[in-house]
């Protein structure tokens, strides 16, 4: 009686060694049993399938690491989730076209031919700087069903083509870079407004976002009832402004500027607005994803610090 007892519990201690013990022990005890009982081909069979099991589960989990560690999840944090998907979109009465591209989407207006307005989820990751636009050049949108404004449109007109989703904001990857030369992302800039003021504000928007880790940016032309116009064979409004607002999930904070197209170099501090005075100038709903308590508290807010 004792003795089955006592083979039960060997039995059992040795399926938990089986089971438990790291590789590297199995191997030794295997190693043991071989050096008493040699060519036991059990023991051998054994421990490769014990090592060929692991391994392809060491393997699983070394897979969905590298997935997380690519796609920066920290599975502590699911529960605190920050971001909402398409709080970037903004709600329109407007009948545009909504086109979406890989990394940002907009609306085109096929009024004034171009967008009304872009947005896109601008990450640390977006400004990996391995692209530059050096051999980028500007391109018809091909997804506008009625045909974008092109590249001439702009000849000799003394504007220049102002990126409403900037170049700097997509140096990951060659898609992301070539697809913010597309027209559908152009809108006709002062050059000093261009270059000078609105980079400035563009630069800036950029180190938000290395120092938050992700935001979420809407841009666009602020039209007006009578706007001048360029164009040899498309018709293009020149608004006489811009609008530009950047959402921070993390603090639930917004900031938003409306800045002139006027050719003068100018600090673009001083255009910082309310997000409900960007709302009233452009007749769009911002942040409405937002539960309508939070949305009215930022939105009536003007941030001191961003």
């Amino acid at each position: 009686m004792y003795s089955g007892r006592i083979f039960v519990l060997g039995g059992v201690s040795l399926m938990l060694v089986y089971i438990f013990a790291s590789n590297h022990t199995l191997k030794i005890f295997f190693r043991g049993i071989e050096s008493v009982l040699p060519h036991q081909q059990v023991t051998k069979k054994l421990y490769q399938w014990k090592t060929a099991y692991f391994s392809a589960e060491d393997s699983k989990q070394k897979t969905q690491q590298e997935i997380e560690k690519e796609f920066e999840i920290d599975t502590k944090k699911t529960d605190k989730q920050t971001s909402i998907e398409g709080i970037e979109i903004p709600k329109s009465s407007f009948s545009d076209e909504i086109i979406q591209h890989s990394y940002y989407t907009l609306a085109y207006s096929e009024e004034h031919e171009q967008a009304r307005w872009v947005a896109y989820k601008l990450s640390k990751k977006n400004l990996s700087h391995k692209v530059t636009r050096r051999n980028e050049h500007f391109e018809p949108d091909p997804k506008v069903s009625t045909g974008s404004a092109i590249p001439a449109d702009y000849g000799g007109s003394g504007y220049d083509r102002g990126h409403l989703a900037p170049a700097g904001d997509f140096t990951a990857n060659e898609t992301m870079m070539k697809e913010t030369f597309f027209m559908s992302n152009m809108s006709p800039q002062k050059p000093l407004c261009n270059r000078e003021t609105w980079r400035l504000l563009e630069e800036q928007v950029r180190r938000w976002a290395e120092k938050k880790g992700e935001i979420y940016v809407i841009t666009g032309p602020v039209f007006a009832e009578k706007m001048p116009h360029i164009g040899k064979k498309n018709k293009i409004a020149v608004p006489p402004a811009y609008f530009k607002i950047i959402y921070e999930p993390a603090q639930k904070k917004a900031i938003a500027f409306i800045v002139p197209n006027i050719n003068k170099k100018e600090d673009y501090k001083t255009y910082q607005v309310k997000v409900d005075e960007v709302e009233k100038a452009t007749q769009l709903d911002f942040l409405h994803l937002l539960s309508d308590e939070l949305e009215q508290k930022i939105e009536a807010e003007k941030v001191g610090k961003f």
